[in-house]
Parts: structure tokens; sequence; C-alpha cells
């Protein structure tokens, strides 16, 4: 694993994670980064919240399901944490295997799972709020 922090309040540079990432037996590396988007013109940030202690369980678990299902070398998710305004990155989420198929079912199960599973609170900042 490239052994970042999965919460964190800090950004995170994904050529930094993607470069630990990189392996002879790696293939290929499939990616997603979420942001905070400003839907019309009304949202200027979020506050996410995230459950004490039980996050990173919880994110550690994804990871394993996922390496166990898909078969593939490497999974890497961070999501942060704390105040954002429009255009910060909330969510990566990097997959790693030997072939292209697997990166890319194993990153669309994480983020779903992430979605679902995941215990944390989201609330958009609104402009005048």
């Amino acid at each position: 694993m490239v052994g970042a922090k999965m919460i964190t309040q800090e950004d995170f540079s994904i050529d930094e994670l993607v470069r630990k990432m990189k392996k002879p037996e790696i293939g290929a590396i499939v990616s997603y980064l979420g942001m905070v988007r400003n839907e019309d013109s009304e949202i200027k940030g979020m506050e996410i919240r995230v459950s004490k202690g039980k996050a990173e369980e919880d994110v550690e678990n994804l990871k394993r399901n996922a390496l166990e299902k898909f078969g593939i070398e490497e999974v890497e998710i961070i999501h942060r944490k704390g105040s954002l305004k429009v255009g910060d990155n909330i969510t990566l989420i990097l997959v790693g295997a030997k072939h292209r198929k697997e990166t890319f079912r194993a990153c669309e199960y994480l983020i779903d799972a992430l979605n679902c599973e995941f215990l944390l609170w989201k609330h958009s900042l609104s402009r005048g709020h």
C-alpha cells in the first residue's frame, strides 16, 4: 500500500500518490477525484465531519474488500474533512492492477461503497449563510 493518511484535513498530491503506487507488476492505475462543486452559484463550500475512529476502520475495510473482490494490487483512498471551498479536493481513490478492467471495476465499486457505507456528514455552505 502507498500509505498516505486516509482521513485528513490536508490537501493531497495526486502526482505523488500515483508515483508511489507505480511498480513493475502494475500495468494500470485508475483514479477518481471528487471535488466540491458549485451548484447553481449558491454553494461557497462544504463542511465535512467524519465519525471519529470508525472512519479509518471503515476505509481500511473497503480497501481490503476491493483487494479481495477484484484481484487488484493496490488501493489508496483519501477523504478530506473540515471546511472546504468550491474547487477543493474531497476524495481521491487510486486503484492499481495488472490489467485495466479490474482497476475500473474496483474504482467504481469503491466510489459507490464510499458514498453508501462511509460514516461522514457533508453540509453545503451557501452564499449568505
